[in-house]
């Protein structure tokens, strides 16, 4: 029977760990696997101690939670002495469906609908922009209306900063499955020397474009699929 809860907890939809009480990993299962990929173990040790009832036992909080681009709404934490602590996030589950109208797309490149919008954006702007670029980017299929609106606003969100960087690359190993079509997925993150806050219009904006964005930090990433 242990062998049998073992496996259940292998296979759970919801990352699970356990840590020694110097934060190192003990055990964990296929989806927190995944995403240590995008997490670091200190963050999701100091997670669990920040929440971890005052006495032995376990404790159920509903939080907003999100990690990169994974969303939770609770956790459980437990321990049952000190030497061990368990963590459990219990993931955000959506039924929309990425679907893509392919009518509006267009096959043209990205770094051009870069500069456009720099061009038409950042005029009266002193901002030093350094750029790392993937150029062996092909050109990929682009709702170029949509998306350069979210370009000229991400480039005026950072207009009176002194410099920033903006790093474009192909995503090694992640893919976004769209029609039952699994794409890769190109970068576009702008690092800043400042803490950079949410922006609900901005993510709104940048849905029509049939991308994904993050807030992180000094960091605003958007992700976009790659269709050829």
């Amino acid at each position: 029977m242990t062998n049998f809860y073992e496996q259940l907890l292998e296979h759970d939809l919801n990352p699970y760990f356990l840590f020694n009480s110097n934060g190192r990993i003990k055990s964990f299962n296929k989806e927190a696997e995944f995403l240590l990929n995008y997490v670091s173990v200190q963050k999701l040790f100091q997670l669990a101690v920040d929440n971890a009832s005052l006495d032995f036992g376990f404790v159920h909080k509903y939080l907003p939670l999100q990690l990169d681009k994974h969303s939770y709404y609770a956790i459980l934490v437990g321990y049952t002495s000190d030497d061990e602590i368990a963590l459990r996030l219990y993931k955000v589950v959506s039924n929309h469906l990425n679907k893509i109208n392919e009518n509006k797309l267009k096959l043209v490149n990205i770094f051009s609908l870069i500069e456009v919008s720099k061009n038409a954006t950042l005029l009266n702007s002193d901002i030093k922009i350094n750029e790392i670029y993937d150029i062996s980017l092909p050109e990929m299929k682009i709702n170029i209306n949509e998306f350069l609106l979210c370009l000229n606003d991400c480039f005026k969100y950072f207009a009176d900063d002194e410099e920033i960087t903006l790093n474009v690359q192909i995503k090694v190993g992640e893919y976004e499955v769209i029609d039952a079509v699994k794409y890769k997925i190109v970068s576009l993150v702008f690092t800043a020397n400042r803490q950079v806050d949410v922006d609900p219009i901005l993510e709104e904006k940048v849905s029509k474009a049939n991308a994904n964005i993050f807030f992180s930090g000094n960091q605003l990433k958007i992700d976009l699929p790659v269709i050829l």
